[in-house]
C-alpha cells in the first residue's frame, strides 16, 4: 500500500497529441509530440503494433507527466500515457470523459 501523500507525488495532466509518427527502426514504438498547456513533451509509446499514428493527432489522453526522462531506443521520452492493459493485444489509452484544456491536472 501506498500513502495518501506517495500518490500525490504522481503528476498526471491532460495531454493534447500535436504530432504522431513511427520511430524509424521499430515497429511497436511511436514518437508522440504532446502540449500540455504551456509546455511540450516527447513521449515514446510502444503502441505501433496496435494503432496508427493518425489514432493519437488532435486528441486528449492521461500522462504521467513528472517522470525522470528515459531514453527508449536512442528515443528520449519524457513522460508516460496511461493505458489499461488486458493482455498484449488489448492495450487501451485513456482518455478524458469529455474535453478540457491541456496540462489541466488530474486529482
Amino acid at each position: 500500500m501506498i500513502t495518501l501523500s506517495e500518490f500525490k507525488r504522481v503528476e498526471l495532466r491532460v495531454g493534447k497529441v500535436l504530432k504522431a509518427e513511427r520511430v524509424k527502426g521499430s515497429e511497436r514504438l511511436l514518437r508522440l509530440q504532446v502540449g500540455f498547456g504551456d509546455v511540450s513533451k516527447q513521449v515514446i509509446t510502444g503502441l505501433a503494433h496496435l494503432y496508427p499514428p493518425e489514432h493519437f493527432v488532435g486528441r486528449s489522453f492521461i500522462f504521467v507527466t513528472n517522470l525522470e526522462a528515459k531514453k527508449v531506443r536512442g528515443e528520449l521520452s519524457e513522460a508516460m500515457l496511461l493505458t489499461a492493459v488486458e493482455d498484449e493485444d488489448n492495450v487501451v489509452p485513456v482518455i478524458p470523459e469529455k474535453e478540457v484544456k491541456a496540462g489541466t491536472p488530474i486529482m
